[in-house]
Parts: C-alpha cells; sequence; structure tokens
C-alpha cells in the first residue's frame, strides 16, 4: 500500500533517471559499447515552500511520516502539457509486451503524443513511470504504439491501465527521517526523494 501526498505547498519537482546500465569498455582501443538494461526507473525530487501549521501543511507531514513505513506516491508534475479529452481511459492494448514500445487503446484519434511526456502503467497495483521517446500521433482507431524510455520492467497483461495525464511515481520514501521542523507557526521548507522500487 501507498500513501498518496498532497501537492499543496510543493515549491518544485524534478525527475531523475536511475540507472543499472552502463558501458562496456573496449578493449585494447575498441569502442565503447552500451549496455542497456531493464532496471533502469526514476526517482522523483521534491522541494517544499514554506508551510504552514494548517491543514494543508499538517496534511503533508502526516502522509509522508505514513509514508516512511509503507510507500509514498505523489503526482508527475508536467504543465502545458495537452490533456486527453474528459472520460479518456487509455488501456494497454496486448498481454506479454515488453522492450522500449508498448501498445495502447483507447487513445483518441488525432491526439499528439510529444518526446518527453511521461506516463504511468499501473502493473499490480504499482505505477511505473516511462517517458515518451519519439512523438507520435493516434491513428483513427484509437490504438497507437508509444517507443518508451526506459525498457519496460516487466510484461504487460491486457487492459492495465495507462495514465497519460495523470501519471504517478510511486515507490521507496527517503530523506524525511528527521522529520518536519516546526517553527512557532510555520513549517520550513524540506526535501525528500521517492524512488521506484522496481
Amino acid at each position: 500500500m501507498s500513501i498518496l501526498l498532497p501537492t499543496a505547498r510543493i515549491r518544485s519537482f524534478a525527475l531523475a533517471p536511475r540507472l543499472f546500465s552502463g558501458n562496456q569498455e573496449g578493449a585494447l582501443g575498441g569502442a565503447d559499447l552500451p549496455v542497456p538494461r531493464m532496471g533502469d526507473r526514476w526517482s522523483a525530487i521534491v522541494n517544499t515552500a514554506q508551510l504552514r501549521q494548517n491543514a494543508d501543511g499538517l496534511a503533508l507531514v502526516a502522509a509522508l511520516t505514513m509514508a516512511t513505513t509503507l510507500d509514498a506516491r505523489m503526482p508527475v508534475q508536467q504543465p502545458h502539457v495537452p490533456q486527453l479529452p474528459f472520460g479518456s481511459a487509455p488501456v494497454v492494448d496486448g498481454t506479454d509486451q515488453g522492450g522500449s514500445s508498448i501498445r495502447v487503446r483507447g487513445v483518441p484519434a488525432g491526439t499528439v503524443l510529444e518526446a518527453g511526456r511521461y506516463l504511468s502503467l499501473l502493473h499490480f497495483g504499482v505505477h511505473h513511470v516511462h517517458m515518451i521517446a519519439q512523438p507520435t500521433i493516434v491513428a483513427a482507431s484509437g490504438v497507437v504504439t508509444i517507443s518508451l524510455w526506459p525498457m519496460l520492467r516487466f510484461l504487460s497483461i491486457d487492459g492495465e491501465r495507462v495514465y497519460l495525464d495523470t501519471p504517478m511515481i510511486e515507490g521507496k520514501l527517503v530523506g524525511f527521517d528527521g522529520g518536519a521542523r516546526f517553527i512557532r507557526n510555520r513549517i520550513d521548507p524540506f526535501e525528500f526523494s521517492i524512488v521506484e522500487r522496481s
């Protein structure tokens, strides 16, 4: 179970890749070779603004405190990304897909999916973040193959939900060990991270 973190008074949000891929150095001056691995994933680095000791501030501190023994879930901040029409609910189209692309159905025809847009795949109840690697326009059928980075870390299941508008990052909470510092009627700004487990 993950705790959904409130987003009030978040000053900055950044996604950073956690790389398990690498490079194999060339022998005797030969070319270096990239070694992609399917364990690459994301962490979110979050900074708060000044918080007050009001309902918003206390709700964030309470959620973070509970997430220290569970996991944290938070929306991926991507302003200026066009939203899908109301009622759209894209899902994975086909079982046992893997690699660096995934086929999705239920996306409105003509939708432009920009490179750099984030999405999350809800796999067995856990969100997994990916970035769209190449721009594409959805065909009239509403089915589209999306190029992803990093590559999938599991085999897909038909009908799993794909969050294009409100992707979530989910995983271990890091950096809240010291808690929040209360001074008079405010809570000092602090930083924490959410690190994908798989």
